[in-house]
């Protein structure tokens, strides 16, 4: 992008590298200081150029849409725990999407299907849960 101000310098233009699904965990196990660690993260994680969707799900799948940190997001849920909905919604739309993170505090049986591109990211007080396939990280 061609800069107006300063010739010899480039203006910046952020290109989004990825698209990548965020499924959040908003069940009732998850409190509330675990899910502002949430959206913490997902702030974060925009400031790096990737398109982020997110859905949040409890025992179902309750909202879908694009990340944008500057909105204030209404939780939808509080009810029980179940992660099949947003591995199915990654599954159906496979090429939509590049890589599939979900925040969560791990308290619910393992998906069937998951895909090898996913990533759980567990909260700061949540327990360890190792039958969750693929890669998993506690938040600090």
């Amino acid at each position: 992008k061609y800069n107006k101000r300063y010739s010899a310098n480039p203006g910046l233009k952020i290109k989004f590298k990825n698209h990548i699904l965020v499924g959040v965990d908003t069940s009732g196990s998850v409190s509330s200081n675990e899910l502002k660690e949430f959206f913490g993260e997902l702030c974060h994680m925009h400031k790096t150029g990737h398109k982020i969707t997110v859905a949040q799900c409890d025992a179902g799948l309750a909202d879908v849409r694009e990340f944008n940190p500057k909105h204030d997001w209404k939780i939808h849920g509080r009810g029980g725990t179940s992660f099949q909905p947003v591995v199915d919604h990654y599954n159906e739309s496979k090429s939509g999407y590049t890589a599939l993170i979900y925040f969560t505090d791990g308290e619910a049986p393992p998906p069937r299907e998951c895909p090898k591109n996913t990533l759980w990211c567990l909260s700061s007080c949540s327990g360890d849960n190792d039958e969750l396939p693929g890669l998993k990280i506690k938040l600090n």
